[in-house]
């Protein structure tokens, strides 16, 4: 049995979701949230699966804001679960890292209800793209009608959070729910001073993740920024620590 068809008890399941049992017994009563039964008394079962599933499923609340007190609003990533407002930070070291992690975000988040955002150089967006377009054939109807975005940094750190601020708010007035965003800074501003970066970092966490239901992931090129501009960084990206380290290492 693989670890996304293992059986988890109804207790197991709350702390699985962070919720009470009851909310469980709710949902399964009301058929919004899968289980099987078993034994004589009928006790409930999930699979981790169908509880991923579930999580994704759960819409943010409000006007682009994420709901701080929903512990269901989630997005489930290359299998794992990550809170809407979480702000991350990828470390890579080669072009073909670069690219494995840009595409293990984007890749089944290009669908209706949610918009991708790839910001990064030309030549590492037409790497990701033709990676994409192998397992989509329809991308390029996808990024026609919005759902992937193709977008280079602008050059100034109030600039470009007025861009992110200007093009959710326009995408959830046009039925988005959520969003997923990779940017490479490597190609941040005109020269991707550390004053500059901490500046837009900063801002980019208070203004646009823990304000709209998005997962971002900053990507940091460790051949080309400085170990203080990397541990600038770490500081900025706390969320990092709560899921797997392996994820935002190339």
């Amino acid at each position: 049995m693989s670890e996304a068809d293992e059986l988890l008890d109804i207790e197991q399941a709350a702390q699985f979701l962070n919720v009470s049992e009851t909310s469980l017994r709710r949902w399964t009563n009301a058929g919004r949230l899968a289980c099987l039964r078993v034994g004589r008394r009928r006790e409930r079962r999930f699979r981790r699966a169908d509880l991923l599933a579930f999580m994704e499923d759960q819409p943010a609340k409000g006007p682009g804001r994420v709901p701080q007190s929903t512990p269901l609003a989630h997005m489930v990533i290359d299998g794992v679960a990550y809170a809407l407002g979480a702000h991350l930070c990828g470390l890579f070291a080669s072009e073909a890292a670069r690219a494995k992690q840009a595409i293990g975000f984007l890749e089944g988040g290009v669908r209706p209800g949610t918009v991708c955002f790839y910001v990064s150089t030309p030549k590492a967006r037409k790497d990701v793209l033709a990676h994409l377009e192998k397992s989509r054939p329809s991308l390029r109807a996808d990024i026609t009608a919005g759902r992937l975005v193709m977008a280079e940094y602008l050059p100034s750190p109030a600039g470009q959070l007025e861009y992110w601020d200007t093009r959710m708010r326009a995408a959830m007035g046009a039925g988005a729910s959520s969003f997923r965003v990779v940017g490479d800074l490597s190609g941040f501003g005109p020269d991707g001073s550390d004053e500059a970066l901490s500046e837009y970092e900063a801002g980019y966490e208070a203004l646009i993740a823990k304000r709209f239901p998005v997962v971002t992931l900053c990507q940091y090129d460790v051949r080309h920024f400085s170990g203080v501009s990397i541990l600038n960084s770490l500081r900025v990206h706390r969320d990092n620590f709560r899921y797997p380290a392996d994820r935002f290492l190339g």
